[in-house]
């Protein structure tokens, strides 16, 4: 019973390699969050988060200067809705995006948590260090076998020169 209570409180990604993620996300970006605002959908059946960023950089797509993300989950009218596995962003933080959509639709985090990374600077080297949080979330590789948090952890880069890196190299193979 435990083992199943734990399932049901995350949620269930395909783990896809940086590289793998750089291919398929169709913005990449870095910037700060400016907004979050919840509300429910117009049936009244959902709540839908709402994060808006200023961007600073974009590693792929992308033109505007500022961009709103959007995913399942939030609180709104006294009511909330809690998706084990989604992002999650403050105001003032500086993150690092692998979004999927556009193009007519509102962008979401690709990978859910797992296209998110916080930046934060190093305070000896000055470099701009990654973390990511994949609380919530079951990773499981194509063939449904699961992905260890140690093993995850282990693809994303440290630092955001390492990730520029890691995206040229993959978009340049295409």
């Amino acid at each position: 019973m435990l083992a199943l209570a734990g399932m049901l409180e995350a949620s269930t990604v395909r783990f896809l390699p940086l590289d793998q993620m750089a291919v398929r996300a169709d913005q990449i970006f870095t910037g700060e969050v400016v907004g979050i605002a919840s509300q429910m959908n117009a049936r009244r059946t959902g709540i839908f988060t709402f994060v808006t960023i200023e961007v600073d950089e974009y590693l792929k797509g992308g033109r505007r200067d500022v961009l709103t993300l959007r995913f399942l989950g939030g609180d709104a009218e006294g009511y909330r809705l809690t998706v084990p596995g989604s992002p999650e962003f403050h105001l003032g933080e500086e993150v690092l995006v692998f979004s999927d959509g556009g193009a007519g639709r509102i962008p979401t985090v690709l990978g859910m948590a797992a296209g998110k990374f916080t930046l934060r600077r190093d305070p000896v080297t000055g470099d701009r260090l990654l973390e990511r949080s994949l609380e919530g979330l079951n990773l499981e590789d194509s063939r449904g076998n699961r992905v260890t948090a140690s093993r995850a952890g282990s693809e994303a880069p440290p630092s955001l020169d390492a990730v520029r890196l890691v995206v040229q190299a993959a978009l340049a193979a295409q």
